[in-house]
């Protein structure tokens, strides 16, 4: 059985999220110095609109869905928050599909 996604690693998590913020960043050359404990509010200065358009990159990169009440201001005070979530959300998908799989084997994405 495999999913895209289901086994990234927190590194691997970041990069992507990288990736995403370097259209709302005007220094891209900072790009790298983005950690765990960065801030995407104070320390990227992104706003509002930008952390809307953020938050569906990221639903759209990892195929998971947010919703509005997980997201308060610890999410955005630290990457390592919504590395959690995408993290627990990818689990759920990783549960939902062994679910799935033992129901009906068969199924394409099932297969290993």
């Amino acid at each position: 059985m495999n999913a895209k996604g289901i086994n990234l690693s927190r590194k691997k998590i970041l990069n992507q999220l990288r990736t995403l913020l370097e259209s709302w960043l005007d220094d891209t050359d900072s790009i790298t110095e983005i950690v765990e404990e960065t801030n995407l509010l104070t320390d990227l200065r992104i706003d509002s609109v930008g952390i809307l358009q953020f938050v569906l990159g990221v639903e759209k990169e990892f195929k998971i869905s947010i919703k509005d009440y997980e997201l308060d201001s610890e999410v955005f005070s630290r990457m390592s928050s919504f590395i959690d979530i995408i993290e627990g959300k990818l689990h759920e998908n990783n549960r939902l599909v062994e679910k799935q799989c033992s129901e009906k084997p068969t199924e394409y994405r099932c297969k290993k």
